[in-house]
């Protein structure tokens, strides 16, 4: 058994920076290469949450992060954090919530404007599946056109089956939507 005296005392030896080497996905591992040039056996990373809620946010190659090795052993690491470099900047320099993907989209959240915000590059397309439906509380404005496979309401009035009032042949205009 260790004493307290076997114990570590070079904080370089519990804590170390490295660089992401490989991510190996299926089995949640990943190598990292050490500032001295050792590349490290396959370490988990820590993730925020892996419970009944997960969070899955694994690193990436090139990427520096902070690996802790208890009792000094790089074999028993973990690597608990990413870090800014030169290499991979802090993507703002404001104090929003941000997550920025690699093609370019971006979800973040403004606490002081009450903002959120979800950005897709060019292209990009946005599923919602919820066959609970969908409130919005709020006014919505379009820039393109909507497509419905079903009905559409304005309040009591049915796109597809609305009549129209004070019908007449030939061009006259007809009236409002019948309710």
């Amino acid at each position: 058994m260790r004493t307290p005296e076997d114990a570590p005392t070079d904080p370089d030896a519990l804590a170390r920076y490295a660089t992401v080497a490989s991510v190996d996905l299926a089995a949640a591992r990943c190598t990292v290469m050490l500032d001295d040039d050792v590349e490290s056996p396959p370490l988990p990373w820590a993730a925020p949450r892996m419970g009944e809620t997960r969070v899955w946010l694994p690193p990436s190659v090139g990427e520096q992060v902070l690996v802790i090795c208890p009792a000094g052993e790089i074999g028993a690491g973990i690597v608990v954090g990413a870090i800014p470099s030169d290499a991979n900047p802090a993507p703002i320099d404001e104090p929003v919530a941000l997550i920025r993907f690699k093609d370019g989209a971006m979800i973040s959240y403004d606490p002081d404007a009450s903002e959120l915000l979800i950005q897709l590059p060019s292209g990009g397309t946005t599923v919602l599946a919820s066959d609970g439906g969908v409130d919005i509380v709020g006014d919505v404005n379009v820039s393109g056109k909507i497509t419905a496979s079903d009905d559409v309401l304005a309040g009591s009035v049915s796109l597809k089956g609305h009549k129209h009032i004070g019908v007449t042949a030939g061009t006259a205009q007809s009236g409002a939507p019948a309710p």
